[in-house]
């Protein structure tokens, strides 16, 4: 259906009537959609999301001729994180999401000594479509999976085989009136045939004064303090992995090659909806690097170069955009 406006003086009456009700239905939609909206809080699902983010720095430069040098500046690592869910399916017990991402990072790694900037960055790119799928069985059960493709690379939509990557999760999770919890399965499997697999446990409780416990482990260990319903401050841990294919543009002697990160947040964060539909949030804290390097694969992962990083601070802001209720 359209709505068409008529701006020509021959119009007849009928036309001038119809563009008036139309006006007065869209003053309506507009009135009461927005006292609707206004009943909307922070826990709403966000469709939309941006982050930037802070990864730390490396205290160990790798030279272009090979080696490693100590790093003489503080250059953090940074991460540009967007995140788009769409509708696929809504009706009915099964509900089908999808979701577009793409991480932008940068790594200061890269040491070159005939330049007086100091260290490069090697511009990493991940780019993945996931499909997230929910059942219900009844009785507060159901089943949440995740299936999705990856692309990670120092190249945007890399073509090779390689940069390819499958990650998929499974959820059973048990549903009641003070939270949920539930117990799954992460598997992923790499351009080699390599198959990584690690538990996932889901616990989440409202606690007493607006306080509430989320836990999804490994992946996050929050607290959280609900101040009211459009804000609320966020305290724990919060983990980041990323693994990205080298082709050489950094340096030649990359090619083949991959970089790994591995790190654990420490964070304390405040989050509020400034519309109905639109919120922003910080964070800050310190970042706790578990690994970070580049490695060549085989039967296992063997380390080639390790930018030995230390703790560092850590700030996150992020802009979102909540689905309305």
């Amino acid at each position: 259906m359209g709505v068409k406006t008529v701006w020509k003086k021959e119009a007849g009456a009928s036309s001038r009537l119809k563009g008036k009700v139309c006006f007065f239905c869209l003053l309506s939609v507009m009135f009461f959609g927005s006292k609707r909206l206004s009943c909307q809080d922070i826990s709403a699902t966000r469709f939309f999301s941006l982050d930037y983010q802070t990864l730390g720095a490396p205290s160990r430069l790798m030279p272009r001729q090979g080696g490693l040098v100590p790093a003489n500046a503080y250059e953090p690592n940074h991460l540009i994180k967007a995140e788009l869910k769409f509708p696929v399916k809504l009706k009915g017990r099964t509900r089908i999401f999808g979701e577009l991402q793409y991480n932008n990072e940068y790594i200061f790694g890269i040491y070159s000594p005939f330049d007086d900037d100091g260290a490069e960055p090697i511009k990493l790119h991940q780019s993945s479509l996931s499909f997230i799928v929910s059942h219900k069985f009844g009785d507060g059960m159901s089943l949440l999976g995740k299936f999705g493709l990856e692309n990670s690379s120092d190249h945007f939509l890399s073509s090779n085989g390689d940069a390819l990557f499958w990650e998929n999760s499974l959820l059973v999770q048990k549903e009641q009136a003070n939270g949920k919890y539930g117990l799954g399965l992460s598997c992923g499997l790499d351009y080699l045939g390599g198959v990584s697999l690690m538990p996932v446990v889901l616990y989440q409780k409202k606690l007493p004064r607006n306080w509430e416990l989320d836990l999804l482990l490994p992946a996050k260990m929050l607290a959280v303090k609900n101040l009211s319903k459009t804000s609320r401050l966020i305290m724990g841990a919060r983990g980041g992995a990323a693994n990205y294919r080298l082709t050489g543009q950094a340096a030649e002697h990359l090619s083949g090659l991959n970089y790994r990160r591995l790190n654990a947040n420490a964070i304390i964060g405040y989050e509020r909806l400034l519309t109905p539909l639109v919120g922003i949030g910080v964070e800050a804290g310190a970042t706790i690097p578990l690994q970070s390097g580049v490695y060549r694969q085989g039967q296992r992962w063997q380390e080639v170069h390790d930018f030995g990083q230390k703790v560092d601070p850590y700030f996150n802001f992020k802009l979102f955009f909540a689905v309305p209720r």
